[in-house]
């Protein structure tokens, strides 16, 4: 198995640089593609309701202030990934290509960013976010929140300041639950590259779950070896516990489930997940 193509999401913010630089770290081992999205949003729906007609000047002036902000963002995150490529020593190419050597493109589109995002992500293979948080343009939580449930795809996300090497170390969080499982199957194209693979579970699970064991010997078929780590979790918070003791095993990637048993957009992103994914310590690869 292996990864062909990755989808990065760019706004124009400091953080894209951090996301991109993840794929294409993500993207080097595989000589995978590298394809940046900016989305644009449609000027007129930035008009204000105010409960009283506006005149067509305040119209026109609203709209082409939105679509200088647009033009604007568009430049910043185009630079951005114009400079990641070059460091990252991928070629820029107009269309997507297998080469010998990691590629990438730049895509633009109008629309709203979370249907835009969750239609282009059904023909890639991973799609990468910057963490986000609760101060975050809640646009780029939405887009998440649909990918992540809805698309069918694996997510990874990048701590702010990402490393050179992703997918050497990996620890896999265990709960032996059904996003887990999805989880460990959806990352066995870094599984096959990792110098080690670390299943990480913690000593209270419940009895319906599937052994850590099990989980191991589903790899050992894959070909690939991996150690189990039981930890005992205390009164720590789980999604802590995870990074923590990532870190402590020098992990370059963390591989976990959703973590959400609630099929409401709105509660899919509490405990675990909400923690991972606004604080990543190290890139975490994340399947629903």
């Amino acid at each position: 198995m292996t990864l062909a193509k990755i989808l990065v999401p760019v706004r124009g913010s400091g953080r894209d640089g951090a996301a991109l630089r993840t794929a294409f770290a993500a993207a080097r081992p595989f000589l995978a593609h590298v394809e940046a999205l900016f989305v644009h949003s449609d000027p007129r729906e930035t008009i204000p309701y105010v409960g009283v007609p506006l005149s067509p000047q305040v119209i026109q002036d609203v709209i082409d202030s939105a679509t200088e902000l647009n033009k604007a963002a568009s430049a910043a995150a185009r630079e951005i990934f114009a400079r990641q490529a070059k460091e990252a020593q991928a070629r820029i190419v107009a269309v997507a290509e297998k080469s010998t050597m990691a590629t990438a493109s730049w895509v633009e589109k109008t629309g709203h960013l979370t249907s835009v995002l969750e239609q282009a992500a059904l023909l890639a293979d991973l799609i990468v976010f910057p963490p986000v948080g609760h101060g975050d343009n809640p646009d780029v939580h939405d887009a998440l929140i649909r990918v992540l449930t809805k698309s069918g795809r694996p997510i990874l996300l990048s701590p702010d300041e990402p490393g050179e090497e992703l997918g050497r170390r990996v620890v896999v969080g265990w709960d032996g639950g059904m996003a887990a499982a999805h989880a460990l199957s959806a990352a066995l194209p870094f599984f096959g590259k990792a110098e080690s693979v670390t299943i990480l579970s913690f000593a209270r699970t419940k009895e319906s779950s599937i052994a850590p064991e099990a989980a191991r010997a589903y790899l050992a078929l894959h070909g690939v070896s991996a150690e189990l780590h039981t930890a005992d979790r205390g009164t720590h918070l789980v999604g802590e516990l995870l990074t923590a003791t990532a870190g402590t095993m020098n992990a370059d990637l963390l591989v976990v489930g959703g973590y959400g048993h609630s099929h409401a957009l709105q509660t899919i992103f509490g405990g675990v997940t909400q923690h991972i994914v606004s604080q990543p310590k190290l890139p975490v690869f994340m399947m629903h």
